[in-house]
């Protein structure tokens, strides 16, 4: 009679099985991270995208009403919907670097956070037709990080420029 020892050689080994599942954790979670880079990125994209389509908007405004509009609500500018942009755009959330703790300069009222976007007429107000208008405005917005030629912090949207 032999004695022969049964070896089991198939399967994996538990040192095998945790090495397998550590790689498979960092893995992931450099996934994770670069999809929250992704969707801050995106988010900022966005601000800026919003700026560009309400400045070709007030543009038009200007063209057609030669002014641009009140604020009847502060902040939002009046008149825009539906002739000039079909909706106005709202701030994409959540709000990204520090532009949640920061708060807009004057001449917006004290307070107002930088989470969304504020429209400010400025100039001596004029009446054409029974529409207030204004020489000139800035729109008020915040990225929350650098995003192509713009640095994180507060910009304002003018008739002459972005900045």
């Amino acid at each position: 009679m032999r004695n022969k020892k049964q070896s089991n050689t198939s399967g994996f080994t538990l040192i095998e099985i945790l090495v397998v599942v550590a790689i498979i954790a960092l893995l992931s979670s450099m996934a994770l991270i670069a999809l929250m880079n992704a969707r801050q990125k995106s988010r900022d994209s966005k601000r800026l995208g919003d700026m560009t389509q309400m400045n070709t908007a007030l543009e038009l405004y200007y063209n057609t009403n030669r002014g641009y509009p009140s604020a009847p609500i502060a902040g939002v500018p009046g008149g825009m919907v539906p002739g000039f942009i079909s909706s106005l755009p709202k701030s994409p959330n959540p709000p990204d670097g520090n532009c949640e703790v920061l708060t807009y300069p004057s001449p917006v009222p004290n307070g107002t956070a930088a989470t969304n976007y504020y429209y400010y007429p400025s100039g001596t107000s004029y009446v054409i037709n029974g529409t207030t208008l204004y020489p000139d405005y800035a729109y008020y917005f915040c990225l929350g990080y650098k995003t192509g030629n713009f640095p994180a912090g507060l910009h304002i949207l003018t008739p002459k420029a972005l900045r």
